[in-house]
């Protein structure tokens, strides 16, 4: 799962708290050296029902989900492209880990709904503004087309 191989992701990236239930990633997350997961992205992990997160609690199956939550937030493939992006990792780093093919049907049975919240794409609250430089504001301002703000997030 970490490491240089394909398939690999890099390293594991750092974390902040930030909201109940959310992380803010604090360096970017890379694959196969490409960086495929911005940092200061917000992410739940997974959103999985409290009754089972026991048996996905370990960093590793965490780790796999933030691709599959980036691919919901920049909603430019169908959600079943989304949802096979995340068995495809799973598959790479677990093969035949019977876990993996409960989160595929979880995601597939109830992805919809968080799937249809990102509809257009990123949103200022998919990043934590208040950690960025003034550079990096605007750098993911453009990069991901949300209009200026810089003005409210200096004054912060």
């Amino acid at each position: 799962m970490i490491g240089p191989g394909i398939g690999q992701f890099a390293s594991v990236p750092q974390f902040l708290p930030y909201g109940p239930g959310e992380w803010v990633m604090m360096s970017d997350l890379t694959l196969n050296g490409v960086m495929i997961v911005p940092k200061y992205f917000i992410t739940d992990f997974a959103s999985i029902p409290w009754v089972v997160q026991p048996i996905f609690n370990s960093l590793d199956m965490l780790l796999e989900f933030i691709p599959h939550d980036w691919a919901y937030c920049l909603n430019e493939k169908s959600r079943a492209d989304c949802d096979n992006l995340l068995s495809d990792i799973m598959e790479r780093s677990k093969p035949g880990d019977v876990r993996c093919d409960l989160i595929y049907a979880g995601v597939r049975a109830g992805g919809w709904y968080r799937y249809g919240q990102c509809k257009g794409g990123p949103k200022r609250e998919d990043f934590a503004w208040e950690l960025m430089s003034d550079y990096e504001v605007l750098l993911y301002e453009s990069a991901y087309k949300l209009g200026s703000n810089h003005a409210a997030s200096s004054a912060q």
